[in-house]
């Protein structure tokens, strides 16, 4: 039995094959392929072609040709949304709007003027935002690109593209669903909220089939198959969003866990057994049934810390820039009071309504750039220590914080120790592939839930 698990990220395509082996997935090669956005308009616009997502598909089964062949299912995962117009045989009328954008804040505050942001939060459980609300994002098109929206057929997500692209169903799973201010998210009923669509003349049509993660939209159409060498013509999954099948992929289903992932974005998850909605952080249903995610994201965790490094630091390598110099900044630091604070909006806020900027604030002649640094690592972990303190109204949290991704290290978990959560930090090796492999493999075996 072999999984062929794509994850359609924001900046790479990574792909993997995988076997179940003694009861476990195993990865036989993994590949990524990255490709570039379009990042414009002073910032404000970031989005993607689509047809760059296919060609990272075809180049990554050409990479592993030799196990093509034997493959039995192909799960996606996805950057969400990475909103995509698409005519009626699947094509991209234009770049796929991504969840850095900023474009539609005024469409954004329109749904809000409208149906009311307590409304929205009981039924949605979600305040849309300029990128990640794709609601947002359709009424831009509507509004600025006229001739886009009316030959558009289906408004979809990434993994809608891709999945209609390789079968032959318009199709979104709950997970990506949850953040586009369309779907009944505090229910996770499989529906689209037809008064909300009313609301902006929209119309249900134009929105995928709602399915399960673990549902197929079809099997790999056989040209498809031809070209890559995928002899089988395995049915293709819709699979779910990214973060979302990371944290499945390390086992967290139990309400009260938390997952902490380190990537270009930081996102801490708590898992919820009922809908907690609010203004300060979105929802995102779990892949499993009665399971939600509170979903925290701060746009720059790494980026901010790849930033720093540039332009304060840039005579150093990588390696002596986060294996001694950042180290030693932390440690310097995480006992110490100092003036200097960051606010940690380099790369905007999904909360917000306005473009929030980045600032140091309290420098003096005697700053350093260790003491700048480590005001940096404190601003992006009280972020997050806020959030877990909200959160932790509603419910009762685990004494254990699971985190992942290359944006850490033993420096970073003990400034994480100090300035967000005092509680015990296990690593796990995260990943959106295992994630999709695993639901993969319950669709091989008939299991529904």
């Amino acid at each position: 039995m072999k999984i062929l698990s794509v994850d359609i990220g924001t900046t790479a395509m990574k792909m993997g094959v995988f076997e179940e082996r003694e009861n476990d997935l195993i990865c036989l090669r993994q590949l990524s392929l990255e490709y570039a956005i379009n990042t414009y308009n002073d910032g404000l616009f970031s989005d993607i072609e689509p047809q760059k997502w296919q060609q990272a598909f075809e180049s990554g089964c050409k990479s592993m040709a030799d196990l093509m062949g034997a493959v039995e299912v192909i799960s996606l995962s996805g950057t969400t949304p990475g909103l995509t117009a698409m005519d009626e045989n699947g094509d991209a009328l234009n770049p796929a709007i991504l969840m850095l954008d900023q474009r539609s804040r005024p469409q954004a505050q329109r749904i809000i003027d409208t149906i009311g942001m307590e409304k929205l939060l009981n039924v949605t459980a979600n305040m849309p935002v300029a990128g990640g609300s794709s609601l947002a994002g359709i009424l831009w098109i509507k509004e600025n690109l006229p001739e886009v929206f009316q030959r558009t057929h289906v408004f979809g997500h990434s993994n809608t593209f891709m999945a209609r692209w390789l079968s032959t169903k318009f199709a979104m799973d709950p997970s990506s669903a949850s953040l586009t201010a369309m779907y009944n998210t505090v229910s996770n009923d499989m529906s689209w909220n037809k008064e909300i669509l009313d609301a902006f003349d929209l119309e249900i049509s134009h929105l995928p089939e709602l399915i399960p993660a673990y549902h197929s939209t079809g099997r790999l159409r056989i040209s498809l198959a031809d070209k890559f060498g995928l002899r089988k013509e395995p049915p293709v999954l819709i699979g779910g969003n990214d973060a979302v099948l990371a944290a499945y992929s390390v086992g967290v289903r139990e309400p009260g866990e938390i997952f902490n992932i380190n990537g270009t974005c930081e996102i801490t998850m708590v898992c919820l057994p009922t809908c907690f909605p609010s203004r300060k952080y979105n929802i995102r249903t779990h892949v499993l049934p009665q399971r939600w995610f509170s979903f925290y994201v701060m746009n720059a965790g790494g980026k901010a810390l790849e930033w720093f490094k540039s332009l304060f630091c840039s005579e150093m390598t990588d390696e002596k820039f986060y294996e001694d110099f950042m180290p030693r900044a932390i440690d310097m630091w995480l006992d110490r009071e100092s003036g200097v604070t960051y606010i940690p909006y380099l790369m905007g806020s999904r909360y917000s309504l306005e473009p929030l900027k980045a600032e140091f604030r309290g420098l003096t002649p005697e700053t350093s750039r260790e003491e700048l640094l480590a005001a940096l690592v404190r601003g992006l972990y009280a972020y997050q220590r806020e959030n877990l303190k909200e959160v932790s109204i509603e419910m009762p949290l685990t004494d254990e914080i699971l985190i992942s991704g290359g944006a850490v290290n033993e420096a970073l978990i003990r400034a994480k120790t100090r300035w967000m959560r005092n509680c015990s930090y296990r690593f796990e090796t995260e990943s959106s592939l295992k994630g999709a492999a695993m639901l993969g493999r319950k669709y091989l075996a008939g299991i529904v839930e």
